[in-house]
């Protein structure tokens, strides 16, 4: 039976976790009979990856440090005790489909970038397939990033770069043709019908990154006027009757920061903590306006032709509603109120036209979504054991 190892997914981040989803729910509609191999990690612990019935991969990786590779390498009589115990390393994985999301770039940390395309060499050493599926890429300025980036680019069987400026990083450096371009592949989870909430509700969806200095270079500190911003946007959507919804999209910091808005916007405002990301996609179907600072959020919401607005901390953000057609979407919680107020109101006045742009660019999406499938499942069916 073949094993699919699905690389760079996690259940701490809902956006992480509903990639992990959509990807094994096109495994078990068009493989049917596989092995998922999933990697340890703190955000991947082993009772979440034992109730998926996943293989653990044998791999240690600290800092500039990769010993995932040799133990590949280790004797037979070895690999077949470990495989007793559901443990299987890199030299049993037959693909990988890595779904990252958006980590390799000068912003990510070089050994990540640096350890994917070493990974990425030694399958295509192999003549087994390494699959990048649609995620945000780059930019790849810095010298050694752009190095490893070229080397994980051409080493790879496929490249989805999930937007034009991805595509674009990646175009610079790719020399094989193994480049492609497809949207993010989550629209094509659909939670079962569900029935808007009864009152005008929107759902607010804050993110630490966007005031966290780690993860990008333009990272604002400013705390006080990103919690500010919510609460002008709270005042803004009472004012048109809108019952305000805080969710928490991923983990104990973003949990908090819920908590320091929901405290200066009053009124026992409920924070919605704990959901699965399905259950967050289909909480957001009910919403008639989203506010977010996570991508998945705003993916979620347009896929499902909820109204959305969107802060930005990367390019991923921009490229996104410029592809459906709403580029004056992305709000800045630095401008002056003034601004703010004025997209804030060009956006209230049109939910509808808003609705309708969502829905007919998330047919579009699909599309593209199982067009990109059908070339991964070939690769796959491709390495199946004859």
């Amino acid at each position: 039976m073949i094993n699919i190892e699905v690389k760079g997914v996690q259940f701490s981040n809902k956006g992480a976790e509903l990639m992990l989803l959509s990807v094994l729910e096109q495994l078990d509609k068009e493989i049917g009979e596989y092995n998922l191999v999933l990697s340890p990690g703190p955000n991947l612990p082993y009772k979440q990856r034992a109730r998926l019935g996943a293989l653990q991969k044998l791999s240690f990786r600290r800092g500039p440090f990769d010993l995932t590779g040799l133990f590949g390498k280790l004797p037979q009589f070895a690999k077949r005790l470990l495989k007793r115990y559901g443990i299987v390393t890199e030299a049993d994985v037959d693909i990988i489909l890595n779904a990252s999301g958006f980590s390799y770039g000068d912003q990510w940390p070089l050994n990540d970038l640096k350890n994917a395309a070493k990974e990425a060499v030694r399958f295509k050493q192999v003549g087994k397939p390494y699959i990048v599926l649609p995620q945000a890429l780059g930019p790849f300025n810095k010298v050694e990033h752009a190095k490893a980036a070229r080397k994980l680019i051409n080493s790879a069987t496929k490249v989805y770069a999930r937007d034009k400026a991805s595509y674009q990083a990646c175009a610079a450096l790719n020399e094989v043709g193994t480049l492609h371009q497809s949207p993010d592949f989550t629209a094509l989870i659909e939670p079962s019908i569900i029935e808007p909430f009864t009152t005008k509700t929107v759902c607010f969806i804050p993110n630490n990154k966007v005031i966290s200095k780690y993860h990008h270079e333009t990272a604002q500190t400013g705390s006080e006027a990103y919690i500010a911003f919510w609460r002008y946007q709270a005042e803004f959507f009472k004012q048109h009757e809108f019952d305000i919804l805080l969710l928490n999209h991923e983990g104990a910091e973003d949990k908090h920061l819920c908590e320091q808005i929901a405290e200066v916007i009053g009124e026992s405002v409920e924070i919605a903590d704990g959901l699965g990301a399905v259950e967050i996609k289909a909480l957001l179907g009910r919403c008639q306006a989203v506010v977010s600072s996570r991508f998945h959020g705003c993916v979620s919401a347009l896929s499902q032709g909820v109204p959305c607005l969107a802060t930005s901390w990367s390019h991923k953000y921009e490229m996104l509603f410029e592809e459906y057609g709403l580029a004056d979407n992305i709000l800045d919680y630095l401008a002056k109120p003034e601004q703010v107020n004025k997209q804030l109101t060009q956006f209230i006045n049109n939910l509808d036209s808003q609705k309708q742009a969502g829905y007919g660019h998330a047919t579009k999406v699909k599309q593209e979504n199982r067009a990109m499938w059908q070339a991964v499942i070939a690769e796959i069916n491709g390495c199946q054991p004859k």
